[in-house]
């Protein structure tokens, strides 16, 4: 029997039943009514569920933890050398001729020269410079020993000052009672502080070739001094003013910057900056320190443990190297050489709290607090509850840490970090035990000690190729989450907006109203344009005005409905106005936040979670459309609630008025224009 054979070529036409065609036709189109909203909805929830747990995952590990503290430069190796222990005892000055004595000691220059301690002359150098008329600061340059390695030395520079708690405007600032009185009874700069007694000490062993002569790069240790009685003669300090005005630590390292480059400016003062000396200026400075000793109000310094903050965070979403941080949390945990001692003069074993955040525990409280009762309540035991617990207070180290980088307050060594300098502020709360007018405290020993021990680990390296982790964000200063792990979460939550835009374009939109969208963009633009202009030239926001007129041009510039020629049916103009807008709203939307999470993740993270419902999830069904156009009562209800929401949301009111105005006038007014555009169509 033969077999049948069917041949189909090229030219063959293959007929698709109209009925067919329509019911396939309806199931996509069932199939993407539900998986749109699904696409809407779970990547965004899946972001913020993904960012909650930072703390608990690492995908990118792949470990069920977070990543922990690691130095990525190989020649940067902290554990292999220790320092030795610090004395806990000043020196008492000797009794000298008034013309070996370099002025009094009122500043660190002044220390240095007074013969308390046997510095070198040949290593340490050490001069008051008056930067501005404001700001005056004592340099001390630290010479290596056996000279730089390179013909292009490399420079490390230590700032050092007190930050006492806020004074009443015109009074004199003054600390506890106890602290007073230790205070009178010792003398000068070297005797003023615990912490200013170790770094002269330090001085004293960087500047010695035997102590210190694995030094490799120059050291500049930058202290503040008393401005309003500088006599500028003599280069000394009239004390018969009752009241001194110490310089803030910001300003300091502000004017430093400043006048190392030997140029005016900076963000310290607009006024002329006297550059420093050429042999004081001539190294590449590589890494600055502050050091940040906090005096608290009285009740605050009797008791509690003492606290030590590691800030690397500047303004902008600038950070330092993470090999930086990482390497100044190590050095705390090093032991002094020696064989045993006690831990309770560690400033790391002596039951202390380390933070990477400048807020207090009033946020740990609350967060631990909540899930210490969600831990009651589900009865989990004891190592359940420890373990939740930990989650809580890394997560709260991470919230205060994002918001810090987007809030401040501003740290001293921002400013260093604008110019490309790997700078941290080093925060220390000790509190205050008598123990003698002689006595230092043995965490200011341990602290110098540790600022020594980082030196000495920063000197083994050449960092001109230095290449480590730049974006991060740490729940603890022991563990960081870095722009790989977090960019993905981010991407899910902003998600949304893409999802919209894609739906509108291939799916809703009949016509796109060019005219309309033109109009409508174009005065946002020009509204957003007067509204920073205001705001830079008299401080004041008209951003209420500018709604008003966005609101009167969508009004005025909604097309007429009208009947498409192809298919004579009856076109929605203003539905097609309000989806066309939409979905230039989200592209707007993704343009802005796209660069923004990749430069500064602290404040678009946040950014998108807040603006991707508004923009892309929560919009309102057809179904509820009509009902508002057929009710009175409803229309007018959801005009008032979405002019209220609209005055809720607006920049003057919702933002924290130390956020970046930069933030506020280029991405978020616009995006507020666009929203009051969209609710008002």
């Amino acid at each position: 029997m033969a077999s049948t054979t069917t041949t189909t070529t090229s030219s063959n036409t293959i007929k698709i039943d109209p009925l067919t065609e329509h019911l396939r036709n309806q199931k996509r189109e069932k199939l993407l009514r539900r998986l749109i909203p699904i696409l809407l909805t779970i990547p965004y929830v899946l972001g913020i569920l993904w960012t909650a747990l930072h703390p608990l995952v690492s995908v990118i590990t792949g470990e069920l933890k977070c990543r922990g503290s690691y130095i990525d430069e190989n020649g940067l190796d902290v554990h292999r050398h220790q320092v030795e222990s610090y004395p806990l005892k000043r020196v008492e000055l000797s009794v000298l001729p008034l013309s070996d004595v370099h002025g009094s000691d009122f500043g660190m220059c002044d220390a240095i020269y007074s013969g308390r301690l046997p510095i070198s002359d040949a290593s340490v150098e050490c001069l008051r410079h008056e930067a501005t008329g404001d700001v005056v600061f004592d340099v001390a340059r630290i010479m290596p020993a056996m000279g730089p390695m390179i013909d292009s030395a490399e420079a490390i520079v230590i700032v050092v000052g007190e930050v006492q708690h806020q004074q009443q405007p015109g009074e004199c600032q003054a600390a506890d009672g106890e602290r007073n009185n230790n205070n009178l009874q010792k003398d000068g700069w070297y005797g003023s502080s615990d912490l200013n007694a170790s770094i002269l000490h330090m001085i004293q062993k960087l500047g010695n070739s035997k102590d210190a002569p694995w030094l490799t790069k120059i050291v500049y240790i930058v202290s503040p001094t008393t401005v309003n009685n500088v006599d500028h003669k003599n280069d000394t300090v009239d004390t018969s003013s009752s009241c001194q005005q110490q310089t803030n630590l910001t300003a300091v390292v502000d004017t430093f910057i400043t006048s190392y480059l030997g140029g005016d400016g900076g963000d310290a003062s607009s006024k002329h900056v006297n550059p420093l000396p050429p042999e004081f200026s001539f190294p590449m400075i590589r890494s600055l320190l502050v050091l940040s000793d906090v005096v608290e109000e009285q009740q605050m310094t009797k008791q509690g443990n003492t606290q030590v903050r590691i800030l690397p965070q500047g303004t902008g979403g600038a950070l330092p190297n993470l090999d930086l941080v990482f390497a100044t949390y190590y050095s705390f945990q090093t032991h002094p050489s020696g064989g045993r001692y006690d831990q309770s003069q560690s400033i790391y074993y002596g039951d202390s709290e380390f933070r990477a955040h400048p807020f207090g525990t009033e946020l740990e409280n609350r967060v631990e607090g909540f899930f210490t009762r969600l831990g009651s309540m589900l009865e989990l035991d004891k190592s359940s509850l420890a373990s939740l617990q930990s989650y809580a207070s890394d997560l709260s180290g991470w919230i205060g840490f994002v918001a810090a980088l987007v809030i401040g307050p501003v740290q001293p060594h921002s400013f260093a970090l604008k110019h490309g300098i790997d700078a941290l502020t080093i925060e220390v709360h000790v509190p205050t035990t008598s123990v003698g007018a002689s006595a230092i405290h043995p965490h200011y020993a341990d602290l110098s000690r540790c600022i020594e021990h980082l030196l000495r680990s920063i000197s083994n390296l050449h960092e001109r190729l230095h290449h480590s982790v730049a974006q991060y964000t740490m729940p603890s200063p022991s563990k960081f989450v870095s722009h790989g792990e977090y960019i993905y979460p981010a991407i899910l939550v902003s998600l949304p907006m893409v999802v919209r835009a894609a739906s509108l374009a291939l799916r809703d939109m009949t016509s796109f109203q060019f005219v309309f969208v033109g109009t409508v963009v174009g005065t946002v633009l020009l509204a957003s344009c007067v509204n920073a202009y205001t705001v830079f030239t008299t401080g004041r926001s008209v951003i209420g005005v500018m709604m008003m007129v966005v609101a009167w041009v969508v009004h005025r510039s909604i097309p007429q409905s009208r009947q498409e020629i192809e298919t004579g049916v009856d076109l929605d103009t203003t539905n097609e106005c309000r989806k066309s807008l939409r979905f230039v709203a989200c592209l707007i939307g993704i343009y802005l936040h796209v660069p923004l999470l990749l430069a500064n993740y602290s404040l678009g993270f946040p950014s998108a979670v807040f603006w991707t419902p508004l923009l892309a999830i929560f919009v309102s069904s057809g179904r509820l459309a009509a009902m508002c156009s057929k009710n009175t009562v409803l229309k007018t209800i959801m005009a008032i609630a979405k002019i209220l929401l609209l005055v809720a949301i607006s920049p003057s009111t919702i933002l924290p008025s130390n956020i970046s105005p930069q933030y506020a006038l280029i991405l978020y007014t616009p995006l507020q224009l666009l929203l009051t555009a969209l609710w008002l169509v």
